[in-house]
């Protein structure tokens, strides 16, 4: 049985907050944002502009997606003409746009959503030196790959995150980094122009202080984050907004507040659907139908917002992962995505290349495809409980684990789920 996202709130609260003032005012929030999540009301206060959506749908193409660096322009056109002849034409070959990097899976707080909470390996397993991430991004930039992003964990626990990046080409890549935002200062924000960063993307869950600063469990976060955007933007760094929406707070004000937010400063933000992973694993966090129709409308409006699953080279909308983008540990395990800890190989041990064509000719992510952790419901049903299964030791998968349990699952349900893989 799932519990309730917020059952167990109370605890975040008086781990935040300390005086007597404070947690009455936060109590009477979040007392307002359960009652809004169990009534499910849509409350729009915008009108939909189709033709300012599309204004800026192309603006923010522009302004993310192309970046003056020797030769990088040349090579995205390349990239998108290639992968959209492969998909018109039927061919199984995709281009690679990038990696992904979980340069630690360290981090100074305790999130709700945390999604490497149960794959943590740091103290029994070698992280990555910058020697491996120069050797991996040349294997991947021959696959086509331009740009690559540095995460966590928090990135910047990490004491050598800019050798890393160093390690990138900085200077020819798209270079990102994913971060809360609590350690980026004026330091940092020199460094990082200095490197060659060209976008950050910055975690925030609320348009309300106290609601992100409870979830983050750590007072002060949301303050340091908008003080982090600022930094950003004076540097010359592009800002955008990872935000993680699930049942707790899609129909609630601080929410709504957090698109308004966004719409106000002109910033892109990037809406990840909750997934059963790591902290939010025991909690009735997933959108269900009801949930994604609702998110369409009260997101309609707004036209800074958008999906991870939106551009790609080859078909529109689709999971991305392996085809166009890939994920790795710390320890240079090869992974869908983030949020999906099925490892294919390590680039300690095998060339990229040879992990890549594995995944995509034995898993179902060979083709484009919906979320697999939040909206297939078949998917969800076969990988959500092996890893159920592994909480007491690892928390990923081998991906002849899930192949055998999938098969399991196909069989007892009569019905054939990915006719694509080989062992059909």
């Amino acid at each position: 049985m799932k519990t309730d996202l917020f059952d167990n709130i109370e605890d975040d609260i008086f781990e935040t907050y300390s005086e007597t003032e404070e947690i009455d005012k936060i109590k009477k929030i979040i007392s307002v944002a359960k009652e809004q999540s169990k009534l499910k009301k849509i409350n729009i206060t915008r009108e939909v502009n189709e033709l300012n959506k599309f204004l800026i749908l192309w603006k923010n193409r522009w302004k993310y997606g192309l970046h003056k660096k020797p030769g990088y322009e040349l090579r995205i056109i390349k990239n998108v003409l290639l992968g959209k002849t492969y998909y018109m034409l039927g061919y199984k070959k995709y281009v690679l746009r990038g990696i992904e990097f979980a340069c630690t899976f360290k981090c100074i707080f305790r999130c709700n959503h945390c999604l490497c909470a149960r794959i943590d390996e740091t103290n029994k397993r070698k992280e990555l030196e910058p020697k491996d991430y120069s050797r991996v991004v040349k294997e991947a930039m021959a696959l086509g790959a331009t740009t690559f992003g540095l995460e966590g964990g928090e990135p910047f626990v990490k004491k050598n995150w800019d050798e890393i990046i160093n390690s990138w080409q900085p200077h020819y890549n798209h270079i990102i980094i994913s971060t809360n935002g609590y350690l980026f200062d004026e330091e940092k924000a020199k460094r990082c122009a200095e490197l060659g960063v060209d976008t950050i993307n910055f975690s925030l869950d609320s348009g309300y202080s106290e609601l992100h600063d409870t979830f983050r469990r750590k007072k002060g976060s949301f303050d340091r984050v908008i003080n982090a955007i600022k930094l950003s933007k004076k540097h010359g760094i592009k800002p955008l907004i990872n935000t993680v929406v699930h049942k707790g707070n899609l129909y609630t004000d601080g929410w709504r507040e957090l698109l308004e937010f966004t719409h106000r400063e002109g910033i892109l933000i990037n809406t990840l659907f909750a997934k059963g992973m790591g902290n939010f694993y025991d909690k009735d966090a997933l959108l269900d139908e009801e949930d994604l129709k609702a998110y369409k409308k009260i997101v309609a409006p707004y036209p800074n917002v958008q999906r991870h699953l939106n551009f790609n080279y080859g078909k529109q909308f689709g999971c991305p992962g392996m085809k166009e983008m890939i994920n790795m540990t710390p320890y240079g395990d090869v992974m869908n995505c983030a949020n999906m800890h099925i490892y294919f190989g390590n680039v300690l041990e095998e060339p990229l290349a040879v992990i890549r064509e594995r995944a995509l000719k034995k898993s179902p992510f060979g083709r484009y495809h919906c979320c697999f952790l939040a909206e297939d419901r078949d998917f969800m049903n076969v990988y959500y409980p092996i890893l159920s299964e592994k909480r007491k030791g690892e928390g990923y998968m081998r991906i002849e684990e899930f192949l055998s349990s999938l098969k399991e699952y196909e069989n007892k349900n009569n019905k054939i789920l990915y006719p694509e893989l080989r062992y059909h």
